[in-house]
């Protein structure tokens, strides 16, 4: 009865480690949405590519490049340029690294991107 017991507790607190191991990589707590929107009208069809990814900022360099986490196992970030050329780019102000953020790419019929990056505190749910 003893080691039965004994057994249990330790499977539970192995347990407990291995899930708190998890919530600790920021990776495990980003999604990303990836989404097309066809949009037909009497002057024609426009279509509008859609990718959001909400992550920990990893690495800032302002008005340069930022780097977030995202979700998986082989690659747990993603980097974006923000002075690419053809792409508007709005950041909002006084982010620094360990800020959770919400990033949208979209990219519209003509290929014009328009980057946005706003404070979240939105995370995975898991």
């Amino acid at each position: 009865m003893k080691l039965i017991l004994t057994t249990t507790c330790a499977a539970a607190l192995l347990g407990v480690g291995v899930l708190g191991a998890q919530s600790t990589n920021p990776s495990n707590s980003s999604k990303e949405v990836t989404q097309d929107t066809k949009t037909i009208t009497n002057s024609g069809s426009t279509t509008t590519s859609t990718d959001t990814v909400y992550g920990k900022i990893e690495a800032y360099n302002q008005n340069r490049s930022i780097k977030v986490s995202v979700p998986g196992k082989v690659v747990t970030s993603k980097s974006f340029d923000l002075n690419a050329k053809n792409e508007t780019v709005n950041v909002a102000p006084n982010l620094k690294v360990g800020d959770w953020v919400s990033i949208q790419q979209m990219t519209g019929n003509d290929g014009h991107k328009t980057l946005t990056i706003e404070r979240t505190h939105e995370r995975a749910s898991r």
